[in-house]
C-alpha cells in the first residue's frame, strides 16, 4: 500500500474519523465536568547553606558549592517527610477538617477505648498519606529557591496546609540547630569542668612535689638556681685561675731573685726613699773619710745610720716578698674554694635533674591540661555568642495565598489531550474499517 491507498482510506471514511473525535471530546467533556475542582496554593521558601555569620564580618555571607547539592536534596526529602506530615496535620488540625473528617473517624473507631495520645496518632498516621498526595515540593532550577505546592478542594484549605509547611519547616530546622547548639553547649560545659578540676589536681600535685623536693621555678626556659650559680661561679674560677698563674709567676720571680731584683721593690716608694737617704749618707761619709777616721764620733754615727738604712731596706724587701707571697697564697686558696664549690653545685644540679624528671613530667601534664581547658573554654564562649545569632538559615519569600482559580482540571488541556487522542482513535478506526472492507470484497471476488 502506498501513501495514496491510505489516504483514500481516511478520505472515504472521514465521517467515522469526525465521530470518534467528537465522541471522544464530548466524553472527555463529560469527565472534566464531573471531576472535583483541585485548587494549589503556593509558599516559597529560601534555603541557604549556611546561616549568617554575623560574629565573623570577613564571612558574613556564606559560600556554596556545587558540592552542597546533597544538602538542598536533604532539604528537599525533609520537606516530604511523614514526620513533618504528621505535624502539619497536628498544627492545622486536618482531623476536624471535612475533606479529611471520614478518614479521620475511621482512624479514632478503630483506636476506640484507646487514650488519646494514640488515637491522636492513629489519626495522624491515617491522613499522612492523603497529605503527601497533596504536596508537591519544586526547587527552582539554578536558585536557593523552593516552591511547595498543595492542593485541596479547598482554596483555604490549601493555602494553610502551603503556609503551614512552610512555618513548620523553618521551625523544624531552628530546632534542630538549637538542639546541636545545646547539646554542644552541654557536653563542653561537662568537658570543662572535668578539664578544670583535672588542672587543678595536676597544679595540686605539682606544686606539693616542687615543696617536696624543694624544687624552686624561676621562669620557663629558665636556667635554675644552682645552674646559674655554677655559670657564675665558672666565671669566677677562671679569673681566679688567671690571678693564681700571674701571683705564682710574681712569687717564682721574688723567691729567686735578689731583694732589689725583684720588680715590687724597686718600684716601692719606701724602698726607694730609704735608699736615697742611704746613697746621700753613703757620699757624706765616703767624703769626710778623707778628713776623719772610721773611728771617728762623727764617722761612727754616720756609719750607724747607713747601718740602720741597710736594715731597713732588707726588712722592707722581706715585707715585699712576704705580701707576693701572700697574694700567692690567697689566690690558690680562692681557686680551691671556687673548685670546691663548683664541684658542689654540679653534685647540686645532677640531683636538681635527676629530681626534676618527674617535676618536668607534671609541668608538662599542667600545661597541656590548661591549653586543653583554655581552648575549650574559647570555643564554649564563641558558642555561647554566635549559637543565637543568625541561626536560621531558611526563609520565606513569598506566603501561599488562597486561590482564586482552580488548577485542576484544565478544561483546555484536556480537551486539546481528548482531541488529538480522538482524531488518533479515528484514523485507526478508519483504516481498520478500510482494510476489513477491502478484505471481505476480495473473498467475494474470489
Amino acid at each position: 500500500m502506498g501513501l495514496s491507498e491510505y489516504w483514500y482510506a481516511i478520505r472515504s471514511r472521514w465521517w467515522l474519523v469526525a465521530g470518534i473525535t467528537l465522541l471522544v471530546v464530548l466524553v472527555t467533556l463529560a469527565i472534566t465536568f464531573f471531576m472535583t475542582p483541585q485548587y494549589r496554593a503556593t509558599s516559597t521558601l529560601q534555603i541557604e547553606r549556611d546561616a549568617m555569620n554575623v560574629v565573623n564580618v570577613e564571612n558574613l555571607i556564606p559560600s556554596e558549592s556545587p558540592m552542597d547539592r546533597d544538602f538542598y536534596q536533604t532539604q528537599y526529602e525533609l520537606l516530604q517527610s511523614r514526620t513533618l506530615a504528621r505535624e502539619v496535620i497536628r498544627e492545622a488540625k486536618l482531623g476536624s477538617h471535612p475533606q479529611f473528617k471520614e478518614v479521620a473517624d475511621a482512624a479514632a473507631a478503630k483506636a476506640e477505648g484507646q487514650s488519646e495520645r494514640v488515637k491522636q496518632d492513629m489519626i495522624e498516621r491515617a491522613l499522612t498519606g492523603q497529605v503527601l498526595e497533596g504536596l508537591e515540593v519544586e526547587p527552582v532550577r539554578n536558585s536557593r529557591l523552593v516552591r511547595i505546592h498543595f492542593q485541596s478542594p479547598d482554596p483555604e484549605l490549601a493555602a494553610k496546609v502551603a503556609n503551614t509547611y512552610a512555618r513548620l519547616f523553618i521551625a523544624n530546622n531552628l530546632s534542630r540547630r538549637l538542639d546541636a547548639s545545646t547539646f554542644a553547649v552541654k557536653y563542653l560545659s561537662e568537658r570543662l569542668a572535668q578539664l578544670k578540676s583535672r588542672v587543678e589536681e595536676s597544679e595540686k600535685e605539682l606544686v606539693g612535689y616542687s615543696a617536696d623536693q624543694q624544687i624552686v621555678s624561676i621562669g620557663d626556659n629558665q636556667p635554675s638556681l644552682a645552674a646559674q650559680n655554677l655559670s657564675e661561679l665558672n666565671g669566677m674560677l677562671a679569673a681566679a685561675q688567671d690571678a693564681k698563674i700571674k701571683a705564682e709567676a710574681a712569687w717564682q720571680q721574688a723567691r729567686n731573685a735578689s731583694g732589689l731584683g725583684i720588680p715590687q721593690v724597686s718600684s716601692n716608694p719606701v724602698v726607694q726613699s730609704l735608699r736615697q737617704t742611704k746613697a746621700t749618707l753613703s757620699a757624706e761619709y765616703q767624703q769626710k773619710l778623707s778628713t776623719y777616721k772610721p773611728d771617728y764620733p762623727e764617722m761612727m754615727r754616720l756609719k750607724s745610720q747607713i747601718s740602720e738604712l741597710d736594715r731597713q731596706i732588707n726588712a722592707e724587701v722581706a715585707n715585699v716578698r712576704q705580701s707576693i707571697k701572700a697574694e700567692y697564697d690567697a689566690a690558690t686558696m680562692q681557686e680551691n674554694m671556687l673548685v670546691s664549690r663548683i664541684a658542689g653545685l654540679k653534685g647540686d644540679e645532677l640531683d636538681l635533674q635527676n629530681r626534676s624528671i618527674r617535676y618536668n613530667m607534671l609541668k608538662r601534664e599542667v600545661d597541656t591540661n590548661r591549653q586543653l581547658y583554655d581552648a575549650l573554654l574559647q570555643r564554649f564562649k564563641e558558642i555561647g555568642v554566635a549559637g543565637n545569632v543568625g541561626a536560621n538559615n531558611i526563609s520565606v519569600i513569598d506566603s501561599a495565598d488562597v486561590p482564586t482559580q482552580a488548577y485542576s482540571p484544565r478544561v483546555a488541556l484536556f480537551l486539546a489531550v481528548g482531541l488529538i487522542f480522538g482524531v488518533f482513535l479515528g484514523l485507526v478506526a478508519a483504516l481498520i474499517a478500510y482494510f476489513l472492507g477491502s478484505a471481505q470484497r476480495g473473498l467475494r471476488d474470489r
